[in-house]
């Protein structure tokens, strides 16, 4: 038996923003034989095509140059939900990933030509990646703003994914039953918003 694959809305919504930015609208919708007014809607998101074209606009977005979408198990499984599509998400944390490194790398040659251990020691420790957490926080946080689905952040940047929270300091990592309760009675959060998330990214080194 061949099992059926459903393309996701945020898919669907990620590889159409790309091939639309790649060819244009009008191309986009002369190949699906739509008017370029329901192409906008499904940018929009005011309707949603078949799940044949779903899945048509899926793979040739990837055939076109799109990011491969990269996903978290939220509740033990694979969802929507966990699902980083959009190369944006993707590439804003590279680009704090390649500060990062930046940093480090400068911070030996300057500990080199001073002939500094101490300093090199320091330097040799610092960190040349986010935490798995951080990226998942970052890049998932951009996916709701796209989709215009904020939710609640905390004072680390931490969301909630399914019953887990993801992002938050080791000190105060949740250990409770009742994620969505006890953590954010514990902790002062706010609606996250495109402002917020530009904050983070520039703080964490990105431009």
């Amino acid at each position: 038996m061949t099992r059926t694959i459903r393309t996701g809305s945020n898919i669907f919504q990620a590889r159409l923003e790309f091939l639309v930015q790649e060819r244009g609208v009008a191309q986009t919708a002369r190949f699906y034989g739509r008017t370029p007014r329901t192409v906008r809607r499904w940018l929009g998101g005011e309707n949603t095509p078949s799940q044949a074209i779903r899945e048509s606009v899926r793979r040739r977005g990837l055939t076109a140059g799109a990011p491969q979408a990269q996903q978290i198990r939220v509740r033990g499984r694979f969802s929507q939900e966990g699902t980083i599509a959009r190369g944006g998400s993707l590439n804003a944390v590279a680009a704090i990933n390649r500060r990062m490194r930046r940093v480090r790398d400068a911070e030996i040659r300057a500990a080199r030509r001073a002939g500094d251990a101490r300093r090199m020691r320091v330097a040799r420790t610092l960190p040349t990646r986010m935490t798995r957490d951080e990226a998942t926080s970052l890049a998932i946080r951009r996916e709701r703003l796209m989709s215009d689905d904020a939710g609640r952040i905390g004072p680390s940047g931490e969301i909630q994914i399914g019953d887990d929270i993801v992002g938050e300091p080791p000190a105060q990592e949740y250990e409770g039953e009742a994620p969505f309760d006890d953590y954010w009675d514990a902790y002062e959060w706010e609606m996250d918003s495109w402002a917020l998330w530009r904050e983070e990214f520039e703080s964490r080194g990105g431009s």
